[in-house]
């Protein structure tokens, strides 16, 4: 998946590459880094580059992800580049038809919305378990729900369709 990062108000392009359960390879810019990542409990994670190791924890707040660590604490906004382009003035605008897909490999714990549900950017459609987290899967822009090809209790693969907007 390719995002553009924003931490504390400074813009990074990256990329995250899933290789195995529970290991990743991220790159960032022109560096990139194969990383052991695992849940250690609640919100709080390891997270094992090389020989490094960085424990963090990881909350919402709004759009922004709060990370906190030994450092100190990073807000960071991930912008998925794949279902978002720019308009003229720099703001950001989803068209077209949107297929919401599973970023990892997890099981459907809840469908929030039903075929033919109107719904507004940034709603909440299908959450998944993945990992020992809950991720809900939000539209990037308002619309009609078409489809939705899961249900609860389902697993799911990798860029498996959970549903489809228009």
């Amino acid at each position: 998946m390719r995002y553009q990062a924003i931490v504390d108000g400074t813009n990074h392009e990256l990329e995250i590459e899933e290789l195995a359960a529970n290991n990743y390879r991220i790159k960032i810019g022109d560096r990139s880094f194969d990383v052991d990542l695992r849940k250690t409990h609640g919100s709080s994670f390891l997270a094992v580059v090389g020989t490094r190791t960085f424990d963090f924890s990881i909350s919402a707040e709004g759009d922004e992800l709060v990370l906190i660590s030994r450092r100190g604490i990073n807000r960071v906004t991930l912008v998925d580049r794949s279902r978002r382009r720019l308009r003229a003035g720099g703001e950001r605008v989803v068209t077209g038809r949107i297929e919401l897909k599973a970023m990892m490999p997890g099981r459907v714990v809840n469908v929030l919305v039903q075929p033919g549900d109107e719904v507004a950017a940034d709603q909440g459609i299908v959450v998944v378990e993945a990992m020992k987290m809950e991720n809900e899967l939000k539209t990037p822009k308002a619309g009609k729900v078409l489809e939705i090809k899961v249900s609860v209790g389902q697993a799911v693969e990798k860029g498996e369709i959970l549903a489809v907007i228009e």
